[in-house]
């Protein structure tokens, strides 16, 4: 007897050949290539090589040699020791420095927030303003057309906003299956995930 080959599934590749696919007819296949498509692909063995571990990119904690070794790329010495002088690259970590960025963040944070309350209003008023036509009567258009050329330089143009698609509901139908097959992967661990790059969050607490 001939020894059998083991092949591998070729689930995924057609499931994606029949999402491309247009029409009622497909419609009815893609759906249940979604969803028979799990017990297959599970026992299928991940590929290590091919696949991150999961949690990658995940930045180091201060003081760790992961951490000693990335400040290393960076040209930055570690922090010195209790007692010891700074150094002259080392100034903008001393206390003083450091307390002044905690600060200023805080204060960006504020003011980032203000003026994109102050940004939401002046825009509405200007539009209320567009569609009386005081602004026709107050400022000159602009050589495109559709806009208004300011006194001081800068064009302020009216844009149409983006487009807001609506689908039909057999596209919602295959969504709601994808976003039930992601799920699934993740469930199994045949879904992968690694972290983006960590960033600084301000929060203000209440008192």
């Amino acid at each position: 007897m001939a020894p059998t080959r083991k092949t591998r599934s070729r689930t995924a590749p057609t499931c994606r050949a029949r999402l491309h696919g247009c029409g009622p007819a497909t419609t009815q296949a893609s759906a249940s290539a979604l969803t028979t498509a799990a017990p297959e692909t599970a026992s299928e063995p991940a590929e290590a090589a091919e696949c991150p571990a999961n949690g990658a990119g995940l930045e180091p904690a201060p003081g760790t040699p992961e951490a000693l070794a990335l400040l290393a790329e960076l040209g930055i010495a570690p922090r010195a020791a209790s007692g010891e002088p700074l150094g002259p690259d080392d100034e903008r970590f001393s206390p003083v420095a450091l307390g002044h960025l905690t600060h200023r963040l805080v204060e960006v944070k504020r003011m980032l927030e203000q003026l994109g309350l102050e940004q939401k209003e002046l825009q509405e008023t200007l539009r209320l303003a567009h569609l009386r036509g005081d602004l026709l009567h107050l400022q000159r258009p602009s050589e495109e057309g559709g806009g208004y050329q300011l006194p001081e330089g800068p064009v302020l143009n009216r844009r149409q906003g983006r487009k807001q698609w609506r689908y039909s509901p057999v596209c919602s139908e295959l969504e709601a299956q994808l976003k039930a097959r992601q799920t699934y992967e993740q469930a199994t661990g045949d879904a992968h995930w690694s972290y983006g790059a960590a960033f600084w969050e301000v929060r203000f607490t209440q008192a």
